[in-house]
């Protein structure tokens, strides 16, 4: 079997544009925000996304996410004997 080889350079202009309308959701687009934290809040954000192998914006992006679709709760603020006769 041949083994391909990469090019060094790649001529860009070759390319065509695919026809019709360019499809977005724009549920899903990104939106920058400009946010400030606790500098060990950053850090340990940081950290553990290093140790994930992931960027941290990716896991503060993740955190938010599971928060607001209610899968990451603050156990403080929650009943658990309510919460767990909900689940059962």
């Amino acid at each position: 079997m041949k083994e391909k080889i990469m090019k060094k350079e790649y001529n860009l202009k070759k390319l065509k544009k695919r026809p019709g309308k360019v499809k977005v959701d724009k549920e899903a687009t990104k939106v920058p925000v400009s946010l400030r934290l606790d500098g060990s809040v950053l850090i340990g954000l940081k950290t553990e996304a290093e140790r994930l192998g992931m960027p941290y914006q990716t896991l503060v992006s993740s955190i938010l996410y599971r928060f607001v679709s209610g899968d990451l709760i603050d156990l403080k603020s929650v009943n658990i004997d309510e919460l767990m006769r909900k689940a059962s």
